[in-house]
């Protein structure tokens, strides 16, 4: 075995666990957790189905379906801020997922803040379509796709003896290694978090946000609301500084809200 496709079985390993969940405990035990937090949900006992899936996330197992499952147990419990942490969670997961997305606009219409948007330049929208289009799990299997075209391409045209086998060699090598660098490129974007800062979801009934990091009625701005979103862009002590999407700037204590 070369060394370039020894090289090549490490990331793919490596890339393999970066998508699978940690082994916290057997997957079997987990999908009776989750099949009696839905029956328990059939049977209207949302606060006992959105525990039981709740367990199940604290174990290590996460998916598009499981934060779904979660937001539709306390949205049905009355509790809209948790609700729409859950689906926004299951979003990031899943982009595009018609009915995650459906869920989160019934939810939003029914927050207490009514926030107009600024306008996005076009360019940040697009980078933003182009780092969440594909759902991460996905992304991650057509990396290592990609990276075993490449790796095993290339050592195909090191051992191929007719110029046929070579030339098709190296165009397997020649694609996967492109494929590499677009897709892997977009991994390591998502998995970094460049371009994009920390969004929370605002989980108390009402928040006053104030001008600076203090205890000081005389400082409070606004008031923000149960589930609305917010960006975070700084932080100091137990203060975080929020940034709503029509521009607004203040400070509230970091507890009383959840990053996405």
């Amino acid at each position: 075995m070369t060394a370039a496709l020894r090289i090549g079985l490490i990331l793919t390993a490596v890339a393999t666990l970066l998508g699978s969940p940690p082994l916290a405990a057997p997957a079997h035990t987990q999908d009776e957790i989750v099949a009696r937090g839905n029956q328990l949900y059939q049977d209207g006992d949302f606060a006992a189905a959105a525990e039981a899936y709740e367990s199940v996330l604290a174990a290590g197992f996460e998916s598009a379906d499981l934060h779904y499952n979660l937001g539709n147990a306390y949205f049905k419990r009355g509790d809209l801020g948790l609700a729409i942490l859950a689906w926004e969670r299951a979003l990031a997961l899943a982009p595009g997922a018609p009915d995650v997305t459906a869920n989160l606009e019934l939810a939003r219409s029914l927050t207490a803040d009514v926030i107009e948007p600024l306008p996005r330049f076009w360019l940040v929208s697009a980078l933003s379509w182009w780092r969440d289009f594909i759902p991460r799990g996905l992304l991650v299997g057509i990396v290592a796709a990609f990276w075993l075209a490449a790796t095993g391409g290339a050592t195909w045209r090191i051992l191929a003896r007719g110029p046929d086998a070579r030339r098709l060699a190296g165009w397997v090598a020649t694609v996967g290694a492109v494929g590499t660098l677009l897709f892997g490129l977009n991994l390591t974007v998502r998995e970094l978090g460049v371009g994009s800062a920390d969004r929370a979801v605002i989980l108390s009934e009402s928040v006053a946000v104030r001008s600076a990091p203090a205890e000081d009625d005389n400082l409070t701005l606004f008031q923000v609301h149960e589930g609305t979103v917010v960006r975070v862009d700084g932080r100091a002590g137990e203060w975080a500084e929020i940034v709503l999407a029509d521009g607004k700037v203040g400070w509230v204590r970091a507890e009383v809200m959840e990053v996405i």
